[in-house]
């Protein structure tokens, strides 16, 4: 498997169909597909206890950052504030190697959700605006930033390794914005019931359940 903490690609078939489909040029739904049929590590540290713990504090954030953004002294401080909160509450519940995937996601999340906004009250109503109707498409939408994370950390260190004599830089480059693109979007086919309890306790399924998804390709690629 590598080292415990970058998952360096291990000499598997697995990780190996997920790179000579970068260095083919094959099309990006079968580089997808290869990138959740080889990611079974990543899977399980993606579904970790120190994971979920973000997916809870997104819960939380979706009825409380308003009131955190309006408090503040700027906006910039409040999400400041919640990630160091969440970095805190995910070190309380374990460890991951995902984690700092997760931590980039919630970052994203949160500057997506007040990006712009010129005051306090203006950045608390376009989180409002942003976040989605239910606590549970909160968790979605994160979801969707730490599958980007995931498809974009390592199709970079992959095709990375490829660039100078393969594939160049440039379309090393756009392969990995538009894995992470069509990986977000998976969240798009899943199902986020609303009695499924609280993210920390749905969160290893809905993982599971987008590298299912991840891993299909169209029928005519099979």
């Amino acid at each position: 498997m590598g080292t415990s903490q970058s998952y360096r690609a291990p000499n598997t078939s697995r990780w190996a169909a997920f790179v000579t489909a970068i260095a083919s040029g094959a099309p990006l739904d079968r580089v997808r597909s290869e990138l959740f049929n080889a990611g079974n590590e990543w899977q399980e540290a993606l579904s970790s206890a120190a994971v979920a713990s973000f997916a809870t504090t997104v819960e939380a954030l979706h009825a409380d950052m308003p009131r955190r953004l309006v408090e503040s002294q700027s906006t910039a401080a409040a999400v400041s504030d919640a990630l160091a909160e969440a970095r805190l509450s995910s070190h309380e519940a374990g460890f991951s190697a995902a984690v700092s995937l997760a931590e980039r996601a919630l970052g994203r999340y949160l500057l997506t959700g007040v990006v712009g906004s010129d005051s306090p009250e203006a950045a608390a109503a376009q989180w409002l605006a942003h976040r989605g109707q239910t606590p549970q498409q909160s968790v979605a939408s994160f979801l969707g930033e730490v599958l980007a994370q995931y498809a974009r950390h390592v199709t970079d260190r992959e095709a990375g390794r490829l660039a100078e004599s393969r594939i160049g830089a440039g379309a090393s480059a756009r392969l990995a914005d538009d894995v992470a693109r069509q990986s977000a979007a998976l969240v798009e086919s899943i199902t986020f019931r609303a009695d499924v309890g609280r993210a920390s306790e749905a969160w290893p399924q809905l993982v599971a359940a987008a590298f299912e998804t991840g891993r299909v390709l169209p029928r005519g690629q099979r």
